[in-house]
């Protein structure tokens, strides 16, 4: 039901005085909700490939997200049929040339995505037969390449005199960022977890905290030592702008300066209830970093309301009923090794 309500009330917003709003809106739900259950499908292979064992108890709880694979490619589908009511470079012929050719943006984008959620499906099918190490790997390289992929193509190119060699690894450092904040709340939620699971998924939370504020700190830099206007473009209108500054601190006290405060405590990491807390901040906090990488680019106004929020809601909803009903689809989680 909340699923179906969300996605109603986007609809009818659709139809309402500011279409390119809401289809902005599903833009940026698609960045947030495609970038955390892609993580959280991505860290189980991750800790596998580096021989990981804590992670047993608790490793259904991420793989579960597979369920969003269909509404991700569905989203992106739907970006694609309404490009022309929001995308800047919509039969607009800038300088990157064929690279910003509408269909061939969606069509790679597409292409990607598909190829990414099949070899995700594919490795956990390995998982199930007790093999899955060599696929989870390759899995790895294939979630960064395709998420740097989406961030080029989906944040940068929305400004398309903006130009960044770091937003593609931003992005898909960021959205590991998501995941893992997803799967400690998760295991908070779900309260099977041991105390020293839960303390290895704060320190995981922890250090990508530290990793994503030094990518955002490294956008920042040639603010000062530059100040060339394609490399400043992102930044004004963030930091400069008087709706959208206190969006940015916001950020910076929450989801890249937040973890490095609040789970420095080994007794923080621990507690199911405070790592919970947490987690949830940084999720949260994510999600409004994903409007903040969007939204200003098109609106001197820092607008959230039911356009953003009611799409967010029904994602949510999809992404949870998913996860109730994917488990039993998964692998067992079994102390034995896995085979190439």
């Amino acid at each position: 039901m909340v699923a179906v309500a969300g996605i109603a009330l986007w609809a009818f917003l659709l139809r309402g005085d500011d279409p390119a709003r809401a289809w902005r809106s599903l833009l940026v739900n698609f960045l947030f909700f495609s970038s955390l259950s892609a993580g959280l499908v991505v860290w189980p292979a991750l800790v596998r490939t580096c021989n990981g064992k804590w992670q047993l108890g608790v490793e259904r709880y991420a793989s579960a997200a597979i369920a969003f694979a269909l509404p991700s490619l569905v989203a992106l589908a739907l970006l694609w049929a309404g490009s022309g009511a929001w995308a800047p470079w919509y039969r607009v012929n800038f300088h990157q040339g064929v690279w910003l050719d509408n269909a061939f943006l969606f069509g790679r984008d597409l292409a990607a995505l598909l190829f990414f959620w099949g070899w995700a499906a594919f490795h956990l099918a390995r998982r199930r037969q007790g093999r899955g190490k060599r696929s989870g790997a390759i899995l790895l390289v294939v979630y960064s390449l395709v998420f740097s992929l989406l961030g080029f193509d989906l944040v940068m190119a929305l400004d398309p005199h903006f130009r960044s060699n770091l937003a593609g690894g931003y992005f898909f450092m960021s959205g590991l960022y998501i995941g893992i904040s997803g799967w400690a709340l998760i295991a908070c939620l779900k309260g099977g977890a041991k105390p020293r699971q839960l303390h290895d998924l704060g320190n995981l939370v922890l250090a990508f905290s530290m990793m994503t504020t030094y990518l955002m700190y490294a956008h920042l830099l040639p603010f000062w030592y530059e100040n060339l206007p394609p490399e400043i473009r992102f930044l004004v209108p963030r930091m400069h702008n008087e709706s959208w500054s206190p969006v940015s601190v916001v950020l910076l006290c929450t989801v890249y300066f937040g973890p490095l405060v609040l789970l420095i405590p080994a007794r923080f990491k621990e507690n199911r209830w405070t790592l919970g807390a947490v987690a949830l901040l940084v999720v949260a906090g994510m999600w409004l970093e994903r409007w903040w990488l969007v939204a200003p680019t098109f609106d001197v106004q820092a607008r959230l309301g039911l356009s953003e929020l009611s799409l967010a809601l029904g994602c949510t909803g999809l992404l949870g009923l998913g996860m109730l009903v994917s488990p039993r689809h998964l692998p067992e989680e079994t102390p034995g090794g896995d085979k190439p």
